[in-house]
């Protein structure tokens, strides 16, 4: 198991750079967000329809950047219209830029400090489930996962970079506890 917590591109101001809303609590990024010149170029590991319907089934909606975004067998249309539910039993397709050579990408925004505790500790353990019991996706014992959190107060952005067995995402929860507390 590999664990190591970097600095991170501004969240905000990229997503705004982007055209796309601005995250502020849970939700999935693409795995090149710091990276890609332009939206079209976002990359999404193959696990993210699959946390995203594993969050919704546990009351956890997804806030990422570009919410219009529909990701889908035939491609992937950036429309104005809202996304179309999805039942939490039934995942989204894959879009052709969804791959597992880029890590998943989690953000977590300090806006979560406000609520429930509980809710970075089941995200996580929904995450560590679906690339536990997706082997499509990822292999269980040697999955990237990468934590992205929003310092408290305007301090910047973190990235704790995970590589190792998916039943150790769980443990993350302290990590992400600590930048928040400054540490």
């Amino acid at each position: 198991m590999q664990v190591q917590t970097k600095n991170y591109v501004d969240v905000a101001t990229r997503s705004r750079k982007l055209g796309h809303r601005v995250p502020v609590g849970i939700a999935l990024l693409p795995g090149n967000f710091s990276t890609a010149a332009h939206a079209g170029e976002f990359h999404y590991h193959a696990a993210t329809p699959h946390v995203r319907s594993a969050w919704r089934s546990v009351g956890l909606e997804d806030e990422g950047p570009d919410p219009a975004r529909d990701m889908t067998e035939t491609g992937v249309s950036v429309s104005t219209s809202p996304r179309p539910r999805v039942s939490a039993s039934s995942p989204q397709p894959l879009a052709p830029s969804a791959s597992a050579r880029v890590p998943l990408v989690a953000f977590f925004g300090a806006g979560l400090l406000g609520g429930p505790e509980w809710r970075l500790t089941v995200a996580l353990g929904m995450v560590s489930s679906v690339l536990a019991s997706h082997p499509r996706c990822a292999s269980p014992r040697d999955v990237r996962l990468d934590v992205v959190v929003e310092r408290p107060g305007d301090c910047g952005f973190a990235c704790i970079e995970y590589q190792g067995d998916a039943f150790g995402i769980v443990a993350l929860t302290r990590e992400v506890r600590r930048i928040w507390a400054g540490k």
